[in-house]
């Protein structure tokens, strides 16, 4: 199975009016929570828990509920997170492409970047270079310096193989090593997209 033959289906009218009122509420939420200062690695640890459980759901032909689907979307926002999950899209590109289209059915495109970025990199890991460049362009329309979309462009530009970044890119130890603790600083990028997706949400 394939990003080109998972269903999409998209939601409803009445459905869609329900995930941006869980979207908001989920946002508020988690903006307030920040705005308290917690502990940067509370966050982060909670962040990778949700995203290695829905990865093991996945697997094993399950799915998760709405609000987790919206809730990882924001997490993918903390470079750490997507990280984590870039690698497991090397590992288990199939298994990731059912989590991320999942995902992107359910959430608001303040939140897309890095779950389109991801898909992309997923299509292109299994050859569809047509899905990865459909995925990398809606993501730069959004947002035109996602710098991973902008590193799968240029891979697909250039018409470098998957195998090629694979070979390069450091496991979670390593990760972990060159980031170091969890810093304050990690949950800056989540914190600036919560504040202009609320305020446009008003």
């Amino acid at each position: 199975m394939t990003s080109a033959n998972l269903p999409t289906p998209q939601p409803d009218a009445d459905r869609a009016a329900r995930l941006r009122h869980l979207t908001r509420r989920l946002a508020t939420e988690l903006a307030d929570q920040l705005s308290t200062q917690p502990p940067t690695g509370q966050i982060v640890h909670e962040a990778r828990a949700r995203l290695q459980e829905a990865i093991s759901r996945y697997r094993d032909g399950g799915s998760v509920d709405d609000a987790t689907a919206i809730r990882l979307s924001m997490d993918l926002r903390i470079i750490r997170v997507r990280d984590e999950a870039w690698l497991a899209s090397q590992v288990e590109p199939v298994v990731m492409t059912a989590v991320l289209l999942d995902v992107a059915d359910r959430i608001e495109p303040a939140f897309l970047a890095p779950v389109g970025s991801l898909l992309a990199f997923t299509a292109w890991h299994l050859g569809e270079r047509d899905t990865a460049c459909r995925a990398v362009t809606e993501v730069l329309a959004r947002e035109p310096f996602y710098s991973m979309a902008l590193l799968v462009q240029m891979a697909l530009q250039h018409n470098v193989p998957a195998g090629a970044l694979r070979d390069r890119m450091p496991t979670l130890g390593e990760i972990d090593i060159m980031m170091g603790p969890p810093r304050p600083d990690w949950l800056q990028p989540l914190q600036q997209t919560l504040a202009g997706y609320l305020k446009s949400a008003r």
